[in-house]
């Protein structure tokens, strides 16, 4: 994030208020929570409570018959001793569901923080699913309460998963839903104001309308930063910011929108003694265990980051409108410091080992300078990206070299899903050249998604329509394109045209490129907007294209039209050559084997 003044906007605590409205606090009073209503589906044979250990006493699913990948939620009633529900020392719920297959999952329950315990699932298979749910304390673990679920076939896709997870032949440099279904990521960072085009209960967010009307499928939140569960006690969540993060959740679920899920934005974990200034360590509950400094050396500490991040992980990850986890947000913005990649292989590992859907992870630096790189934590986190703020200053043209820059290193690095995670520059001068330019490059250099820019208001902006305009034409583009299936690697490209450069990933199915004209590069946004040049006669010269005969479907990226498709048939292992259609700007085209 750019270093800026923030402020919350006045909409969320009429948000809270709106949802909250007579809620109480986190804990309850009795040792042992009160049953919850009946409702209107049939009750699993409850089993003979044995002495001396907790038990289990109702379980009621919201509904038997479900959909493959919708949701289930189970409320629980149990007999347990404990004094903090959200201490996983003390009690913890756990659900074991099989599969028609036979897969098992362990799923976590959680305290509402009102009156129930819960359990949510989200099915990945149709079929019998059958569940066991077990209660432990301090005396032990009770006997098991059995129940099945009939889930029926949808049209439905379900989470996001590394290509490779699904499918061992699929590329692991792009993410599909867990059904296979190809996947790319088409949104932006708007990690402080996602209610910034309001919220209600019949609409839901606002946001999440306008994106899907322009095509994008996923948004970089920071809930930790404007509704915290824990801005005012470790120990004891606060039911209001609950309800609003369910919200949200739910929403997205219900509108296809994937939220990169952010577990600490980096100003909760910093104070006053940090060269950036100081963040909102004052304002977070943790606090009131120990310093900042303990925060990450405690073992008391440690043991409540876990019932934390157990408990967003049994609330949350059964939706698969979670995209991915990112479990720190420009870490050396933290008073992390030296203990940086022990501190965050560790909250990594936990999502990993404790997840039951397996939600990507994802974490970073900041934007500038030699803090971009972390290839240390790029090993660790399944989908690794990089910030850039810095080198794109005046710079709208060359941000394209830059982004695919960054995009090929990370390529290189591993067989991951990579994406530039914030980038962009203030006020809206050099919008949307810039953007446009840093998107089309991205994905021609093999990113996962496209970058996110960074939106927050005042000279940091919001989308615009330009901006959304832009996401429209490459939605339209990569349509349907099953990249993690073609398995592609990088493409050398070159062109007749010394000003002319290009990007471009194939494999022997399929891939795409990118040129662009950077004659303009370094000049003014003025005169790059009104000499740009028409391009005749290219040629493109291509290297890495198995042999075989394709069609180059051309698409003009400003106007969102395809082009008159182009034949071409390449020798194996010898340069492939493409004249190219006029064109002004850039174009981007589309390999298919014939």
């Amino acid at each position: 994030m750019p270093a800026r003044s923030k402020s919350i906007s006045f909409i969320i605590l009429l948000i809270v208020a709106f949802i909250a409205a007579g809620c109480g606090g986190g804990t309850p009073a009795p040792t042992v929570p009160p049953t919850a209503a009946p409702t209107a589906v049939p009750t699993p044979a409850v089993p003979t409570p044995t002495k001396d250990l907790p038990s289990i006493t109702a379980a009621a699913p919201d509904r038997r018959d479900l959909p493959r990948y919708e949701s289930v939620d189970i409320t629980v009633s149990l007999n347990a001793k404990y004094q903090n529900p959200f201490d996983l020392r003390q009690v913890s719920l756990d659900g074991l569901f099989t599969g028609p297959d036979g897969k098992t999952m362990k799923v976590p329950g959680y305290w509402d923080a009102e009156s129930a315990w819960h359990l949510r699932f989200t099915p990945s298979e149709a079929g019998q699913w059958n569940y066991q749910l077990t209660v432990t304390d301090s005396r032990g673990t009770s006997l098991p309460l059995s129940g099945s679920l009939n889930v029926t076939p949808s049209d439905l896709h379900g989470w996001l998963q590394p290509g490779n997870r699904v499918n061992p032949s699929f590329s692991g440099h792009y993410l599909v839903y867990q059904d296979g279904t190809p996947f790319y990521g088409i949104g932006h960072c708007d990690a402080l104001n996602i209610f910034v085009n309001g919220f209600s209960a019949g609409k839901g967010v606002g946001l999440f309308d306008q994106m899907k009307k322009a095509g994008e499928n996923y948004v970089v939140w920071w809930p930790m930063y404007t509704n915290s569960p824990i801005s005012s006690s470790y120990s004891d969540y606060s039911l209001g910011s609950l309800k609003v993060i369910d919200a949200v959740v739910n929403d997205a679920q219900k509108k296809g929108i994937f939220l990169v899920f952010t577990l600490w934005d980096h100003p909760e974990l910093r104070d006053d003694t940090h060269p950036w200034g100081d963040g909102n360590w004052a304002k977070n509950g943790f606090n009131q265990l120990g310093d900042l400094a303990s925060f990450f050396t405690s073992p008391e500490a440690w043991a409540w980051q876990e019932n934390f991040y157990r408990y967003i992980i049994a609330r949350w990850g059964y939706s698969p409108a979670i995209g991915l986890w990112q479990t720190v947000s420009e870490i050396n913005g933290t008073n992390v410091y030296k203990l940086r990649d022990d501190w965050h292989t560790k909250v990594n590992d936990y999502f990993v080992a404790n997840d039951p859907y397996r939600h990507p992870t994802t974490a970073s630096q900041s934007g500038g300078g030699s803090d971009i790189a972390w290839p240390e934590g790029h090993r660790v986190m399944d989908m690794p990206q990089v910030h850039i703020y810095d080198p794109l200053n005046n710079n709208p043209v060359g941000a394209a070299s830059i982004l695919a820059q960054w995009t090929s290193t990370m390529w290189n690095e591993a067989a991951k899903p990579n994406w530039v995670g914030e980038f962009g520059v203030p006020d809206n001068t050099l919008y949307p050249d810039l953007f446009h330019n840093s998107i089309w490059a991205a994905l021609a250099s093999g990113a996962a998604m496209t970058p996110a820019d960074w939106n927050s208001g005042g000279a940091w902006g919001e989308m615009t329509l330009q901006m959304l305009a832009d996401m429209t034409r490459l939605d339209r583009f990569v349509y349907g394109l099953p990249l993690a299936e073609w398995n592609p690697a990088p493409l050398q490209v070159s062109a007749s045209d010394k000003q002319v450069r290009g990007w471009g990933i194939a494999g022997p199915e399929g891939g795409l490129l990118w040129v662009q004209d950077f004659s303009l590069e370094g000049k003014s946004i003025d005169v790059i907007r009104t000499q740009q040049k028409l391009r005749k006669g290219i040629q493109l010269q291509l290297d890495g294209l198995a042999g075989g005969t394709y069609s180059l479907t051309p698409f003009d990226t400003w106007q969102g039209k395809f082009l008159d498709p182009i034949q071409v048939t390449c020798s194996e292992g010898e340069t492939c050559t493409i004249s190219l259609p006029d064109f002004k700007a850039d174009l981007a085209l589309k390999i298919e084997r014939k």
